[in-house]
């Protein structure tokens, strides 16, 4: 297995990360409540409300543990690569503060006379067999998620480019704008967003949406869209010609003007390659 490998995105992205975290605190909730798992019943002499009440109190600890995790993966993936490596830490730190909240339950508020070791293991097992349903369902799901949206954009790519829509997303993966791919002409970076350049029958117009370009261009890997320079990506359907400069490469594009945007040296090999494929 290879550790240093980038996860998919699908595992990390803001609105996933929200919905794994809720459906995990609300099968956190009922698991104990209703299985009272591993004994849990006869741990204390606590009734029935009070183990509800206690139970709350255990998921919403954990609950803010996994928020405390997760705003952290997402500050980091901003600057970092996600790897596998990294997500299994994360997860383990999870488990680890969890239990370590837990033991400290039982010996403060419960008054629980196991020694402290015990304490910390039995809560460390309870925790990794209490998330694991939820985390296993909900990847599985975001798994299944991301193979159809993949499968159905591959379809798309067989259809009449002219009845080809996309839609972009911002970086809260919502979508902003849909455009037919025939119309899309090209990209710039401008700081954090992105403007999308595109026609409007016979005009050029355009609108912003908040994503890194790298960010964009990545989410349209099913489309003919690629980098041709640090602040630009285009739509090679869209291209007229590719002409060679004294330094390096510029694509025309099809619009009135017949814009030009230079292919920088980083870029230049995917651009031919994908140019020569369309042609």
């Amino acid at each position: 297995m290879n550790y240093k490998q980038s996860i998919p995105d699908y595992l990390t992205n803001r609105k996933n990360t929200i919905i794994q975290t809720v459906f995990t605190a609300i099968f956190a909730y009922v698991f104990i409540n209703i299985y009272q798992p591993f004994g849990a019943e006869n741990w204390y002499k606590i009734n029935e409300l009070q183990f509800r009440v206690f139970s709350l109190l255990v998921v919403v600890t954990g609950m803010m543990v996994i928020i405390l995790t997760r705003t952290l993966l997402l500050l980091l993936k901003r600057s970092h690569e996600i790897t596998l490596a990294l997500f299994i830490w994360l997860i383990t730190a999870e488990v680890v503060l969890m239990a370590g909240f837990y033991t400290s339950f039982e010996i403060f508020l419960l008054d629980d006379n196991r020694k402290a070791h015990l304490l910390f293991i039995n809560a460390m097992q309870n925790v990794v067999l209490i998330l694991l349903i939820p985390y296993l369902l909900s990847s599985l799901f975001f798994a299944w998620t991301d193979i159809k949206t993949k499968l159905e954009q591959v379809i798309q790519q067989f259809r009449d480019p002219k009845e080809v829509f996309i839609h972009f997303k911002d970086e809260k993966d919502k979508v902003r704008i849909s455009l037919k791919l025939a119309d899309v002409l090209y990209f710039e970076s401008t700081d954090n967003y992105v403007k999308i350049i595109y026609r409007d029958n016979d005009k050029v117009k355009h609108t912003l949406i908040r994503i890194t370009l790298k960010a964009l261009v990545e989410n349209l890997s099913n489309y003919p869209i690629y980098r041709c320079h640090r602040k630009y990506a285009v739509n090679v359907s869209n291209v007229k010609l590719l002409k060679k400069g004294k330094k390096n490469y510029f694509i025309v594009l099809n619009d009135s003007s017949e814009t030009e945007i230079s292919v920088s040296k980083t870029y230049e090999e995917i651009i031919l390659k994908n140019i020569s494929l369309k042609s």
